[in-house]
């Protein structure tokens, strides 16, 4: 029963993956590293991934792609599920080279698969996360490559370590309960769990994002 489920859940992500993809060729969003971000959301956000998109990007993909300082305003939804998806695709591709990295390890560094799973994801995350807010900020403001760089470590390395901290927390249920202790890549109801990870890191990010989006600690476009 599991293994359909997750089958299911699966081909629904790649398939609102590959929908979105298909409208970004006739729609590029204007801020450039956001083609990237919308196809990853589509994977682990089945549907209302597209959803996200169709409202929140499609019909806005004439917006202005420059920097919004907002202050003390609440940010726009649209921003808000800019910033945490920006988010979130630099914690799925962590995960993509972390799960295949770990499965071929012959010795825990840690000594324990879910320690080890939660170090090398949070390291790859941040490095993918401030890379990904780095490609924003050098088009939206046109700064220099160690402005942009050290901005971004400064506006990401909380929402990220925050949305970290929701997958482990989802994750170490999953191998408590379901995965028995084990990372299997080759399993569907593994990418499964992994799915159902990324969307609650999803909401332990979005109050994360709303802070630093407010406070002008985080650009908003």
């Amino acid at each position: 029963m599991l293994d359909r489920l997750a089958m299911l859940f699966i081909l629904l992500g790649v398939c609102t993956s590959l929908m979105i993809l298909k409208d970004l060729i006739r729609y590029p969003q204007p801020v450039r590293i956001m083609n990237l971000v919308w196809p990853v959301t589509g994977l682990y956000m089945p549907f209302f991934g597209w959803l996200a998109w169709w409202f929140f990007a499609r019909k806005n993909r004439s917006a202005s792609p420059l920097l919004s300082r907002r202050g003390s305003q609440p940010p726009a939804l649209r921003q808000l599920f800019s910033s945490t998806s920006l988010c979130a695709a630099g914690c799925v591709l962590g995960d993509i080279i972390a799960i295949p990295t770990i499965s071929l390890m012959n010795t825990l560094p840690f000594h324990s698969v879910i320690l080890t799973h939660a170090v090398i994801s949070l390291v790859l995350s941040l490095l993918f996360g401030v890379m990904l807010q780095f490609f924003a900020l050098r088009q939206i403001e046109g700064i220099s490559i160690f402005r942009a760089f050290w901005r971004a470590i400064k506006s990401d390395i909380f929402s990220l370590i925050v949305y970290q901290a929701g997958m482990y927390l989802y994750m170490l249920l999953a191998f408590r309960f379901i995965l028995h202790n084990q990372i299997e890549p080759l399993m569907l109801h593994f990418w499964f769990m992994m799915q159902l990870a990324l969307i609650t890191g999803f909401v332990f990010a979005w109050p994360a994002n709303k802070f630093l989006l407010q406070r002008g600690i985080k650009p908003a476009f």
